[in-house]
C-alpha cells in the first residue's frame, strides 16, 4: 500500500512539475501548497510553532488573521521577571 501511494505521489509530482514550470508564479504557488500540506501532516492541535517575524509563514498568518478578524491576535511571549 505504501509503495503504491509513493508511486502515485511521485507521478503526481512529476505532472505538477511539468505543468507549473510553464509559469514561474504557478511553480511558487505549488511549492507553497506542498509546504502547507507538510505542515498539516506534522503539526497537531497541541503543537507550538516558533516563527521569525520576517518569515513567509508569519506574514501569511498575520495577513489571514487581519482579513478574518480585523485584528491580529498572535501571541507574543513575555519575558520573565528578574
Amino acid at each position: 500500500m505504501q509503495q503504491i501511494r509513493g508511486e502515485a505521489d511521485a507521478k503526481a509530482t512529476e505532472i505538477y512539475a511539468r505543468a507549473y514550470t510553464q509559469n514561474p508564479q504557478a511553480a511558487e504557488f505549488y511549492a507553497f501548497l506542498k509546504t502547507l500540506e507538510t505542515y498539516h501532516k506534522i503539526f497537531t492541535k497541541n503543537s507550538t510553532l516558533v516563527l521569525s517575524t520576517d518569515s513567509d509563514m508569519f506574514a501569511l498568518l498575520k495577513h489571514a488573521a487581519t482579513k478574518t478578524t480585523g485584528a491580529i491576535s498572535l501571541e507574543t511571549p513575555t519575558k520573565p521577571s528578574p
